[in-house]
């Protein structure tokens, strides 16, 4: 008499390949989507500086604009507008802010870039012109982007 089937051998070996498949499969997944939300991160970023600089340059509400990087414990980016009387981020019309999240740590000195209203100038709080980079990090992938930013107001990524 024949017996006809697969030996429990058999079985493991093709459950083992099909388990280093997979876990290979999910790793790899998992990093390009951190990968890709680190750049949508670097995205988001640089176009808040790009609109607070456009806006600036458009005279938009006759007032300077800016962004300010975890302003107050904020774990995000606040475009704010800085009318008349207003000097940077602290002494700006809350109501007229947009507040953007964000999901990685970023660091930058000064904390806050202001673009002059119809030049489009970067300058810091003070009102001296900036050149400098924004640059965001990925500790767990140990990853950093730049995103340069000169005191004509050029923004590059």
């Amino acid at each position: 008499m024949r017996n006809n089937g697969f030996t429990l051998i058999e079985l493991l070996i093709v459950v083992g390949i099909i388990a280093v498949l997979l876990s290979i499969f999910f790793f790899t997944d998992f990093n390009s989507y951190r990968g890709d939300a680190f750049r949508a991160e670097v995205s988001a970023l640089g176009g808040a500086l790009q609109r607070a600089r456009a806006d600036a340059f458009n005279n938009i509400t006759q007032a300077r604009h800016g962004v300010a990087i975890h302003p107050d414990g904020y774990d995000g980016y606040v475009i704010f507008e800085c009318g008349s009387g207003c000097e940077n981020y602290a002494t700006r019309d809350p109501a007229r802010d947009i507040r953007i999240n964000a999901s990685y740590g970023v660091t930058i000195a000064p904390t806050e870039v202001i673009f002059n209203q119809l030049s489009g100038d970067a300058v810091t709080s003070t009102r001296s012109q900036y050149d400098g980079d924004v640059t965001l990090t990925d500790p767990s992938r140990n990853v950093t982007a730049k995103i340069s930013i000169n005191h004509e107001g050029k923004i590059s990524w």
